[in-house]
Order: structure tokens, then C-alpha cells, then sequence
């Protein structure tokens, strides 16, 4: 009986179950070995940040007046308590010229009452002790109005007074609060260095017992594969030597059903109801082109990927041709980077957004399009997630006819989904209804080469995100990856070649056999 699932989403969903549940099994509270090590060199480091206070959501007055430090050092301690950030130029310059009349007090009690520095206290629960009593008189004088503006200098010069005879005691209050910080800092490292100097001893005597088991059980498994390769070739051998007389017999059943079954005469057909509207047709695909393939923002930064390409075309002109343009993120960049580019489309939706966005389209056939076009008259051609829609011969004719379009040096790009990832070869690339067949990168390299396009390469985009891979490093797990999470798109590039490349395209053109590409 075959186990089914609902999709290849739910089979990767299981094994991330699985590879979860391994990886809680052996997980482990044990530090890294010889981490007492980097204790002791956080133990033996004296150095202090003069702008941190020890607790920056309770912090001592006498630390945010910082007595024993200079100006700077106060006024950046005291941006960064209760603003949560260094002091700007225009502040810094403000407040040093204020200190020598008013005196730190001063200044600390009109930055709490600042409003950025009222709402970072909110916000993040900080406390400053006698905040209230601090910022009174300003309070105070703020509610006279013209009045507070003549108490302004005596009040300064009051906060002086208080700044000059607090300041001995707020000098000894940091040492002291600096000391006991140092210390208990200096009590936590310890006893950080001996926990994990018994974890590291208690390691060490284990670790001659785990690596036996680990032989052991190494063993014990190169013995298993060693079991399982012989059987496997075993297999192999029996298949081989069964291998002809079952492709004769098959091929005996063919032609005997060729000669016995005659396909049934073609019924006539007739149209069946009324089609959907195209323009309702070309709504629906502007709307699904916004819900599956990205947001126009998403393929731009895409699209970004392509510098190479583009200026490389930029050294044999700026004319451009986009072929089913849709809503128009290539041209705009194409715009952006100096071409004159144009594009072509049959969705009357997208012409129509391509043209409220400022850009020269036209509506029409992509085949008549390129023969409307002059020989070698554009330096970029492009045709991004068109190729899939098209019929083979329409594919011919596109590439033959854009070779033929293209001046010497000039490039052409076409972008389709990669097949190479399962996942999209079986699944996503069906989200399109429009969708015919799935294009390999060797197939269309070949095509490529075979119309006479030089220095043809695939690049390769969009792999699965690192979260939905199935987790482990061995050999199986990243070719599992490789063909579920590898890139979901491919475009193959090529270049016109030259008349000084001529030569090698006659050499070229006898290898029917296109050259490998490489496999996610």
C-alpha cells in the first residue's frame, strides 16, 4: 500500500518534526568547553565605561551627576540615562556653556523635564531618585510665565550654590557606588570561573568513555553500509543482467498495441457557451501577478540582480525592448540606469498600468513586435517569466527573432521558474493556470547557442529561506535540500556575438551537445 501525503510542504513539515525531536533528545546545558577561560579574562579586565551607570533603570543621583568626571562625561551620561542616546552637537554645545554659571544640578533638573526625556522615562520604567524634588523649582517657575523669566537667574544661581555644596559628597557616594560595583561584579565572575571550572573537570572524565562509545558505535554502523552496499550491488547486478530482455519485451508490447489500437476519428467541436471577457481576464492576472509572484517593490530588488547584465548592454547603446513587460518594475529600472526602454504586452491591464506609471508600451504580440524591430537595433532584450507561456515555435521565434533585433554586444535575458527544484517543477510552477511546460536550464543554454548567441550562462535566484530546510549537514540531507529548498528561478543570458567572434560560433555550432549545467 503506497503512503500518500498532501503535499511534498507536508512531507518536509514531518521531517523537521523529526529532526527537531532528535535535536531535543541530545541537547545540552553544559557550557563550551574552556569558557572559564574567557571568565578569566573578563575577571582580570579592570576597565570601566565612564558613560554606564549600574543600573540604567535605577540610577543614583550621585551617578548621573558624575562629580568625579568632567563636563563631557556628565552631559553624555546623562543624555544617555534619560534620553537613551548621545548628546547631539547643538546640545552638548548649550549645555557646556551653561554649566560654569548653573551648575550640574541645574542642568540635570531642565533635562528631566524635558519632553523627550519625560517620555524615554515612561517608557521604559525608568526611576530617577528625587526626580520631583530635582525639577520643583522649574515647575514652579514654569507657572508664573513672565514673572519665572526674572526668577531664571536666581534659580540658576541657587542650583550653583547647590551643585558646589553637594559635590564632595556626591564625589564620595560614585567612588563608593563604582567600588561596590566592582566588586560585586567581580564575586559574580568568580563564581561563574569555579562553576565552570567542576563542569569542565566533570567533562574531561566523561569525555574518554563518550569517544569509545562513538568508536563503537561508528563501528558498528561502517559495518551496516559496508552490508548495504554489497546488497545494493548485488541488486544492481541482477537489475543489469534483466535489463534487455525487459526493455524487448516492452518494446514487443508497444508495436503490438500501435498495430491493434487505431485512435478514434476527432469529433467536431463547438464552442461551449460564452468565453469570460478578456479584459476580465486581464484584471484577474494584474491581481494574481500582486498576490503570488511579490510585490512590485520585491521584484525590483530582484531585478537589481541583473547590473551585470545591463552594463554590459550600456556599452553598445541604451535602447531597450522588454518583452511581456507586465507591470513594468524592469523598465523603470532600466529607465533609472540611463536605457530608453519600451516594452510590449498582451494584458490590456498591464499596458494600461505601465502607461499611468509614465512608461512606452504597447499592446500586441511579442512575435510581431521583435519583426517590427530593426536589425541590430537594441542593445538589451528581455523576456522575464514569458518563456513558460509560449509554445515551442513561439519560443523559436522569439529568441531567433531577438538574436536577429540585437546589435553586436548587445544581451538578452530570459527569467523563467527552475525546474531543478522539485517543488517548483511539481507544485508551484501550476499556480499559473497559463503555465504550459516547465523549461530546464540545459534546454534553453542549448537554444541559446543554437541561434547563434555567444558567452551563454544561467544564473540562478530565490532559493528556499535557510528555516524551511531540512535541518543536518550530511551528504543526503543537503542533496534533499539541494532539490526541495534550491533556487526557484533561473534565467539564461547570452550576448550576440561579434563579427570577431564569428569563427568561434562555426566552431561551436557543430557540438550538438550542450554543456552540463550545474545542479542545485
Amino acid at each position: 500500500m503506497t503512503q500518500t501525503f498532501d503535499s511534498i510542504d507536508s512531507l518536509i513539515g514531518r521531517l523537521k518534526a523529526v529532526a527537531r525531536q532528535v535535536e531535543a533528545d541530545e541537547a545540552t546545558t553544559e557550557p563550551p568547553p574552556f569558557a572559564y577561560r574567557e571568565r578569566f579574562g573578563e575577571l582580570l579586565d579592570d576597565t570601566v565605561d565612564p558613560l554606564r551607570v549600574s543600573d540604567p533603570l535605577r540610577p543614583r543621583l550621585e551617578e548621573l551627576v558624575a562629580a568625579r568626571h568632567g563636563d563631557e562625561i556628565f552631559l553624555q551620561r546623562v543624555y544617555r540615562t534619560l534620553m537613551g542616546r548621545d548628546a547631539d552637537h547643538d546640545g552638548l554645545s548649550h549645555y557646556l556653556g551653561v554649566l560654569p554659571h548653573a551648575g550640574r544640578l541645574y542642568v540635570l533638573a531642565e533635562l528631566l523635564c524635558a519632553d523627550e526625556a519625560r517620555d524615554y522615562l515612561a517608557r521604559h520604567g525608568v526611576t530617577v531618585p528625587r526626580r520631583g524634588m530635582l525639577t520643583l523649582p522649574f515647575r514652579l517657575v514654569g507657572r508664573l510665565g513672565p514673572l519665572g523669566r526674572a526668577l531664571r537667574p536666581p534659580m540658576r544661581l541657587a542650583y550653583r550654590l547647590a551643585s558646589i555644596a553637594v559635590r564632595p559628597r556626591m564625589r564620595l557616594l560614585e567612588r563608593i557606588a563604582s567600588r561596590e560595583g566592582r566588586a560585586e561584579r567581580r564575586d559574580i565572575l568568580m563564581r561563574d570561573v569555579l562553576i565552570e571550572l567542576d563542569g569542565e573537570l566533570q567533562r574531561q572524565q566523561t569525555a574518554g568513555n563518550v569517544h569509545e562509545q562513538r568508536l563503537k558505535a561508528h563501528d558498528e554502523r561502517f559495518a551496516e553500509q559496508a552490508e548495504s552496499a554489497q546488497q545494493q550491488s548485488q541488486r544492481i547486478d541482477a537489475i543489469e543482467r534483466h535489463q534487455p530482455a525487459l526493455w524487448s519485451a516492452l518494446q514487443q508490447h508497444r508495436r503490438a498495441v500501435e498495430r491493434l489500437v487505431e485512435p478514434p476519428a476527432a469529433a467536431p467541436t463547438t464552442q461551449a457557451g460564452e468565453q469570460l471577457d478578456q479584459d476580465l481576464l486581464d484584471a484577474y492576472y494584474l491581481a494574481f501577478e500582486d498576490a503570488c509572484r511579490g510585490s512590485e517593490a520585491a521584484i525590483y530588488a530582484h531585478l537589481r540582480q541583473y547590473r551585470p547584465q545591463w552594463d554590459q548592454a550600456l556599452e553598445v547603446g541604451n535602447r531597450a525592448l522588454d518583452l511581456g513587460c507586465g507591470r513594468g518594475e524592469w523598465l523603470q529600472l532600466l529607465a533609472e540606469q540611463g536605457f530608453a526602454p519600451h516594452g510590449v504586452d498582451l494584458n490590456v491591464a498591464m499596458i494600461d498600468h505601465c502607461r499611468d506609471a509614465g512608461f512606452e508600451v504597447e499592446h500586441g504580440d511579442i512575435i510581431q513586435a521583435l519583426r517590427q524591430q530593426g536589425t541590430d537595433s537594441h542593445a538589451l532584450i528581455s523576456a522575464f517569466h514569458l518563456a513558460e507561456h509560449l509554445p515551442f515555435a513561439a519560443l523559436y521565434a522569439m529568441i531567433d527573432e531577438a538574436q536577429r533585433v540585437l546589435a553586436p554586444g548587445g544581451v538578452l535575458i530570459v527569467e523563467t521558474p527552475n525546474p531543478e527544484n522539485l517543488l517548483v517543477g511539481s507544485h508551484t510552477f501550476y499556480h499559473d493556470p497559463t503555465h504550459l511546460n516547465p523549461l530546464t536550464p540545459t534546454a534553453m543554454s542549448f537554444l541559446l547557442r543554437y541561434l547563434g548567441f555567444a558567452d551563454v550562462e544561467v544564473r540562478r535566484f530565490n532559493p528556499y529561506p535557510e528555516e524551511a530546510k531540512v535541518p543536518g549537514d550530511d551528504p543526503l540531507t543537503e542533496r534533499v535540500n539541494g532539490h526541495l529548498c534550491g533556487p526557484q528561478d533561473f534565467a539564461v543570458v547570452g550576448r550576440k556575438a561579434a563579427p570577431a567572434d564569428a569563427r568561434l560560433l562555426e566552431a561551436a555550432s557543430g557540438d550538438d551537445t550542450p554543456a552540463e549545467e550545474a545542479q542545485p
